[in-house]
Parts: C-alpha cells; sequence; structure tokens
C-alpha cells in the first residue's frame, strides 16, 4: 500500500469538505479558503476585463464563481478519492477479469462511486475498500445535495438585495435627492417609517452576507439595483442628516440611529472580509441643491470639519461602493440611471 498516496487522498477529501461547510453551514465573515480564493480571484480577473460597471462580463461574476465553486469541491472529492483508491494495487477489481484496475479505471470508478451506485464493471476488493466506497458514495451524495441547498437561499438573497437598493433608489437616484424628497417645507419627518424599514432589511442582509458570503460578487448593472451603491447613497444622505440640518428639523432620532447601525454593522461584516478603507476619504457631499429648495444647513466649510470626524466610516464606504466597480461620482452623486 502506498501510504502517501492514502494520506494526500484523504486530506484533498478532507480538504473540499471542511471548504464546503465552512463555505455552506457556518455563518462566519468569510467563506471556505478555496472558495475565497477562487471567488477573488474571478471577481478580480472580471474587474480588468470588463469595460465598466454596465459590462454584461460583471454580471455573470455572481454566478459563473458558484459553479466553480462547486465544480472545485466536487473536481477535489473526486481526485482525493481517487488517490486513496489508488493506494492499494487490488483496492479495486474488475468483475470480468478480477484483474486490479488501472489507473484509469480507478478514476472511473471514483467518479461512478461518488454519484451513483456504479455500474458493476468495476468493484472494491475486500470488506476495508467496500466500506470506503460506501464513504465515498456518501461523502459525494451529500455534499452535492448540500451545494444545490445552498444555491436556493443565495438566489432567493441576491434577489432581496436589489430589491432593498430599489428600495433607496425609489427615495432618490443620490444623497441630496434622499433628503430633498423629505422635505415638506417643514422637516424630514417623511422618513421614519422608511429607514426604520431599511434598518431592519439591511441587518437581515448583513446576516446573509455572513451566511453567504458569495452573494458580495453579485453585480447589477443598473445603478438603481447595484446594492453596494445605494447604501453609499442612502448612509451620506444620513450623514447630510445627522452633520449639516438642524435637529428640530430631522427625522426621529431612533429611526436616524437605526439606519445608520444597520449601515455600519454592514460594512464591518464585508470590510473584515472584502475590503481594506479607502486611502482617502469621499468629498464632502454638496449642499447646493438643498440650499436651493429651501432646506437650512450649515456652511460649507463647517460641514466639511465635521465630516472630518466620520473620516474613517466614509472611507470604508467609499471602499464598499467602488469595490462594485461603479466610481463614487456615479454611485452616490448620479441623477440618472
Amino acid at each position: 500500500m502506498q501510504i502517501w498516496m492514502l494520506s494526500v487522498g484523504t486530506l484533498i477529501v478532507a480538504l473540499a469538505v471542511l471548504d464546503a461547510l465552512s463555505t455552506t453551514l457556518a455563518a462566519s465573515t468569510a467563506a471556505g479558503p478555496i472558495t475565497s480564493k477562487i471567488g477573488g480571484g474571478i471577481w478580480r480577473v472580471g474587474r480588468r476585463i470588463a469595460s465598466g460597471p454596465r459590462s454584461p462580463l460583471l454580471v455573470l461574476m455572481g454566478p459563473v464563481i458558484v459553479v466553480s465553486t462547486v465544480a472545485t469541491w466536487l473536481f477535489l472529492l473526486w481526485m482525493g478519492w481517487t488517490l486513496v483508491f489508488s493506494s492499494d494495487v487490488s483496492a479495486v477489481v474488475s468483475t470480468a477479469t478480477g484483474q486490479p484496475a488501472d489507473w484509469w479505471a480507478r478514476t472511473y470508478f471514483a467518479a461512478y462511486s461518488l454519484f451513483t451506485l456504479g455500474l458493476g464493471d468495476y468493484v472494491p476488493h475486500g470488506a476495508p475498500w467496500q466500506l470506503a466506497t460506501s464513504l465515498a458514495l456518501v461523502n459525494g451524495l451529500g455534499l452535492t445535495t448540500l451545494a444545490i441547498t445552498y444555491l436556493v437561499p443565495v438566489v432567493t438573497a441576491v434577489t432581496e438585495r436589489r430589491q432593498q437598493a430599489s428600495t433607496i433608489s425609489a427615495l432618490g437616484t443620490d444623497a441630496q435627492a434622499i433628503v430633498a424628497s423629505a422635505w415638506d417645507g417643514a422637516s424630514l419627518r417623511f422618513l421614519d417609517q422608511p429607514l426604520f424599514t431599511l434598518s431592519q432589511q439591511i441587518a437581515l442582509t448583513t446576516q446573509r452576507h455572513l451566511s453567504y458570503p458569495i452573494l458580495h460578487f453579485y453585480h447589477s448593472r443598473s445603478r438603481a439595483q447595484e446594492f453596494a451603491v445605494s447604501i453609499a447613497a442612502l448612509d451620506e444622505a444620513l450623514t447630510i442628516i445627522t452633520e449639516a440640518v438642524d435637529v428640530t428639523i430631522r427625522p426621529h432620532p431612533a429611526a436616524l440611529g437605526a439606519a445608520r447601525t444597520a449601515v455600519r454593522d454592514l460594512l464591518a461584516v464585508v470590510g473584515s472580509t472584502f475590503h481594506e478603507p479607502a486611502s482617502q476619504t469621499p468629498p464632502p457631499p454638496d449642499l447646493t441643491p438643498l440650499r436651493q429648495i429651501g432646506l437650512p444647513v450649515m456652511d460649507d466649510d463647517r460641514f466639511a470639519a465635521r465630516l472630518d470626524e466620520l473620516a474613517g466610516h466614509r472611507a470604508r464606504l467609499l471602499a464598499f461602493a467602488t469595490g462594485s466597480t461603479w466610481p463614487w461620482s456615479q454611485a452616490v452623486e448620479a441623477r440618472t440611471d
């Protein structure tokens, strides 16, 4: 028996199972080591090749990464079990001749043992290898079932992220528009209910990013449906309200606090895995459109000084928004889709 072959094969199988379990079942801040490298690598290549944020190539990145991840798990299982069955020359024999199977026959035997009960032309020889074949079958079918059941909620979560982005965009296509749409000439209290609702939805999406880290690689060609840029526009609107607008006309403090906390928690989860804070902060939001509609805001110099206290938060927000490939000027300040 080739001990090194048995050891390497077992290690490969264990690595595939560990990566699949950590990606699909562990609500952590990152996927498994293999999934993380595959997802990050494919996404970086896609970003370099894509012509811009509306490129169809970026839309395909999410599904491609999911399929590539599952295919890698299954391929590793196949190769690992092939090495296991190849570690003993008499582990697999031909039913027709009784002769030990060669390398290609063992590869074939490992594949159909993982996903079916076999065709009967090759069989395990001896009780230990019969047990190993049973374990391979359970391993293959179990991981395949796990992968399939993982994909369904991922698609649901992607749809809900886009719905949340559309809800934010309906309030306004940029930070100033969100504030302006809520101004009734006396206060911004119109935002009370939307902020409470959005804070709950964003908190749920944050937890789904923990459960399904692959969500980060799903991209929308429509700015109105791109989650990262809509979150950035919403948070910049909150910054304008909390730092430049008098407290007497703001939305209820509980609504503002809930929305701000939800965004901070989201940035903490996503940033810990996918983004370092940007090396600079985004430019201050332009308050001129708000002055033009009669909304009382502080002067630009005082506003800029208060933004200094939010430099770290806004740097993380910049990294999150531009990580979706949308430039900040289009993501947060754009007024058309």
